[in-house]
C-alpha cells in the first residue's frame, strides 16, 4: 500500500493519464472500462460504457491507501 495525502492524490490523477480517475466528493475512483461493469457490484456507466470502478476512501487521518498496482503511475 502506498500511503498519499492529498496533494500525492492529485499528483496521481495528473500522471496516471492512461487509466480513469478523479474525485467523487473525499473518496479517489479509478475507472477501468469494462462491460461486465453492468452486472458488477461496483458497475458505472461513465463516457457512453459500462466499466468498474475502484473506490479509495481517506481514513481518519487524512490518507488515502493506494493499492501497490497502481505505484508504477508514480516513476
Amino acid at each position: 500500500m502506498l500511503n498519499l495525502t492529498e496533494l500525492g492524490v492529485e499528483v496521481f490523477i495528473k500522471k496516471a493519464r492512461s487509466i480513469n480517475s478523479f474525485w467523487e466528493n473525499y473518496d479517489l475512483v479509478i475507472w477501468k472500462k469494462d462491460p461486465n461493469g453492468f452486472t458488477n457490484k461496483n458497475g458505472m456507466f461513465m463516457a457512453e460504457a459500462w466499466g468498474t470502478a475502484e473506490r479509495i476512501v481517506v481514513n481518519n487521518k487524512g490518507i488515502w491507501k493506494l493499492p501497490k498496482k497502481y505505484v508504477r503511475y508514480f516513476k
